[in-house]
């Protein structure tokens, strides 16, 4: 008894020609989808934004590149650091960057903050998602919080987690991951392939960061295509914080350690991140702090100190201007807890700043 060959009905078999169009076709949709996406998105940033960038939208780094790219276009400075600089405390319209536009007399400064973004992220920014932060003129934030011990360092003995995983070194030795080697490579191939970070864009505004399929087997009765708006995340406008001071809060006073900043990664991305940015011609200014030295014990408070004394003899070689916070000591309640600060320790800080002799003498180079 002869066997017949049964043909699979369901099958398609392509030829080499048509996998050549097949796959010259996707690429060709997924570049005008990738770049048309810009134009199609609703997005009209209003005075004094921030971006939305708490739970799954912290890593939407698409969406942090465009609106840096309509920063550079709208506003003559960028001030970029963590929660300290984002607001956490206060609404945005009580920020840093809205009493420096405030006392300056016009809108100069835009909030290019991050929630979570240590010194290791900023230079992870600037490195894989810096395009549209050449030529312009940056306020970057030194958290002092992320050199008060090994663990803030990224060296901690135990893993532990920390924002922006994706924006650390992937490969280097001294990091104690709390991902294995597959996961960190694959965030090394997001970098360079600008497709995942706009999938992820994709994910978190529009399938509560989930994957299309996971989102319909989850909805198997709700249609895809219908819960793309078209509308970016709106602005988180209100504080996220309790806007308490950290005495209210009975917060306990700490005893920090602060690591060495020739040993410390954090420090030594963060003056990567100084240098590629000077190097792609713009001008940076450094805020230093502010940190809440009034909860340390006076042991850990020496520490700080003369770690900030390390920090700024750093600067001083490398020619960079800064502003100390610690030198015009704000007042205890101003703070919410190590770092944050409330509105009144923000009008006291954007005040003291647009004082100083340096920051004017950097001032001069803006709008240029």
């Amino acid at each position: 008894m002869k066997s017949s060959s049964i043909s699979v009905s369901n099958s398609m078999v392509l030829s080499v020609k048509e996998w050549i169009i097949t796959i010259c076709l996707c690429v060709v949709i997924c570049l005008v989808i990738y770049h048309g996406w810009s134009s199609w998105e609703y997005y009209e940033p209003g005075q004094d934004h921030r971006e939305t960038c708490w739970a799954e939208l912290q890593s939407d780094y698409w969406a942090y590149m465009r609106w840096c790219r309509y920063a550079k276009e709208h506003y003559d400075a960028l001030l970029i650091g963590d929660s300290v600089f984002w607001g956490q405390e206060v609404r945005n319209d009580e920020t840093i960057s809205h009493y420096l536009n405030e006392f300056h007399g016009k809108e100069v400064f835009a909030n290019a903050a991050n929630d979570g973004l240590f010194m290791a992220g900023i230079n992870g920014i600037v490195t894989h998602y810096g395009d549209d932060l050449d030529n312009t003129n940056i306020i970057l934030q030194f958290n002092p919080l992320w050199l008060a011990s090994k663990q803030r360092d990224l060296r901690g003995e135990k893993k532990s987690n920390y924002h922006h995983p994706r924006l650390i070194p992937q490969l280097d030795s001294r990091i104690t991951y709390y991902h294995n080697l597959n996961t960190r490579l694959g965030y090394l191939l997001e970098h360079y392939c600008r497709v995942f970070p706009f999938v992820r864009h994709l994910m978190a505004n529009y399938f509560e960061n989930k994957s299309v399929s996971g989102w319909i087997m989850e909805h198997p009765y709700r249609n895809p295509f219908a819960s793309i708006t078209f509308e970016a995340a709106p602005v988180m406008a209100e504080s996220q914080g309790r806007s308490l001071d950290w005495m209210t809060k009975e917060i306990k006073v700490s005893d920090y350690p602060f690591v060495e900043i020739s040993e410390s990664i954090q420090f030594e991305c963060f003056v990567n991140a100084i240098k590629k940015l000077s190097k792609n011609n713009s001008r940076v200014f450094i805020l230093l702090g502010p940190f809440n030295h009034h909860m340390l014990t006076p042991e850990s408070r020496e520490r700080l100190f003369d770690m900030m004394d390390d920090v700024k003899k750093v600067f001083d070689d490398m020619g960079y201007p800064y502003f100390d916070t610690l030198k015009i000591n704000l007042p205890s309640n101003t703070f919410a807890d190590t770092c944050h600060l409330l509105k009144d320790g923000h009008i006291i800080l954007a005040r003291e700043i647009i004082k100083d002799t340096r920051f004017q003498q950097w001032l001069k180079g803006v709008g240029e």
